[in-house]
């Protein structure tokens, strides 16, 4: 074996454990459904509207801070 070559697991590093991003996700109540009339969709926990994607209203996005519509 060369001077310059190391065997696997022969040095190691520090280090902390990665556990997340801090704060927790925004949840919302379980068990919600679309609020459409005849649509079943339960929503998601992490969803904060009151409808599915399919029947949400189109919104116009902001692009980079500055409102367009």
């Amino acid at each position: 074996m060369a001077k310059d070559e190391r065997i696997e697991g022969e040095h190691s590093i520090g280090g902390t454990a990665f556990t997340g991003y801090g704060r927790p996700s925004r949840s919302f109540t379980p068990g919600r459904v679309c609020a459409e009339p005849g649509c079943e969709t339960k929503l998601s926990i992490y969803n904060d509207d009151e409808y599915c994607c399919l029947h949400l209203s189109p919104s116009t996005p902001r692009l980079r801070g500055k409102k367009i519509a």
